[in-house]
């Protein structure tokens, strides 16, 4: 899976304050920081990559029009911008939308020549998406942001709209049923 370098959460909120007083520069470097794991999240989450540019685009108008009419977020900016941005999702697309197998990327395959390393991970990856699809779309969603987008338990709390308990909860459910799908498939040591 790609995982993006995300900024350190207490220069978003200065980016964020300087944004709200209406530094054009600041709001430029909120979009250039965050532009591409946004785009990233929705492309996993549907798939198409003209739907994932359309949810992107509404999420970055949002906070232009948050910040012109004065209720911007006051803290906690990439958590608001995910969070937009599964709204985003759920209203245009609904809520139980699978998660697209073709989507989830292949584990690399790292420098290894040895053909059947390559063989054996491909499988694996294959594995790994197939059964990420016997989650529930939660679980998915828990998966994608603590792993793939490597959000904190508040972030991922925060745009889910649930308390931290119920983040650990369906992570540690989701890697339990993952661990399961993947031993009885014979996948060993993912």
């Amino acid at each position: 899976m790609i995982v993006l370098v995300l900024p350190d959460v207490t220069q978003d909120d200065v980016l964020l304050g300087r944004a709200r007083d209406g530094d054009k520069e600041a709001i430029s470097e909120i979009y250039r920081q965050y532009v591409d794991s946004i785009y990233q999240f929705c492309r996993l989450r549907l798939g198409n990559a003209e739907q994932a540019e359309d949810i992107t685009s509404t999420v970055f108008t949002k906070l232009l029009q948050s910040i012109a009419k004065g209720n911007a977020p006051q803290y906690h900016l990439r958590g608001w911008l995910f969070k937009v941005a599964r709204n985003a999702i759920y209203d245009t697309y609904g809520k139980n939308i699978p998660l697209p197998l073709e989507t989830i990327e292949q584990i690399d395959a790292g420098d290894s020549i040895n053909p059947e390393t390559i063989v054996n991970q491909e499988l694996n990856a294959d594995a790994l998406r197939a059964s990420l699809q016997e989650l529930s779309p939660d679980q998915q969603e828990v998966i994608l942001l603590r792993f793939d987008q490597q959000l904190s338990l508040r972030e991922t709390a925060d745009i889910l709209g649930k308390n931290i308990n119920t983040v650990k909860a369906l992570q540690f459910r989701a890697v339990n049923r993952l661990r399961d799908v993947l031993q009885r498939a014979g996948v060993q040591g993912l």
